[in-house]
């Protein structure tokens, strides 16, 4: 999994640019009462991302830990299409979604079909194998720290985006 997990370290990387650039200092949508529901979908990349940056760098994942593996993908990818079908209207206030965060968004979704290809690539042969979970790291123990680091910090902004869209949700609508 050591190329699945440079792909993931890129993919997280850029989630981060996305997240402080474009969702906190130019839309500061966890102000906005219209972003609610894409909070809520953000939220849900929390616990994703934060599995699979602990997962892919440090454990073959054998059996059903393979097939589990497969269904964070699977699951990530119904997040993103809910999250992109919803994002224009949700940033409607401040005039629709950037350009710039449109384009990071379409080569991050490359970045993530290149993910899922080297997870089949890497792991395939996993899939039929008794099921275990075993702990070897697939890259250099820094590499497998700061994406320990990545995890708890997007697991800690999906709760933010979740405390903020519960917030916003109970505040009057101003019409």
């Amino acid at each position: 999994m050591e190329i699945a997990t440079y792909i993931l370290f890129v993919l997280g990387c850029l989630g981060a640019t996305d997240i402080l650039l474009y969702h906190s200092v130019s839309h500061g949508i966890r102000s906005h009462r219209d972003s609610r529901f894409e909070l809520v979908v953000h939220s849900l990349r929390g616990p994703t991302y934060a599995a699979l940056f602990l997962l892919v760098p440090n454990f073959v994942m054998q059996g059903a830990y393979f097939w589990l593996l497969i269904a964070i993908l699977v699951f990530d990818i119904g997040v993103s299409m809910v999250d992109f079908a919803i994002e224009r209207s949700s940033r409607e206030f401040f005039g629709g979604l950037p350009t710039g965060e449109y384009i990071l968004h379409v080569i991050m979704a490359m970045l993530f079909g290149a993910l899922v290809t080297s997870v089949f690539y890497s792991g395939s042969e996993w899939a039929g194998m008794a099921t275990q979970l075993i702990f070897e790291p697939a890259v250099p123990g820094v590499i497998c720290g700061i994406m320990a680091i990545m995890a708890f910090a997007v697991f800690l902004s999906g709760a933010m985006d979740l405390v903020a869209a519960v917030r916003l949700s109970q505040e009057p609508a101003h019409d």
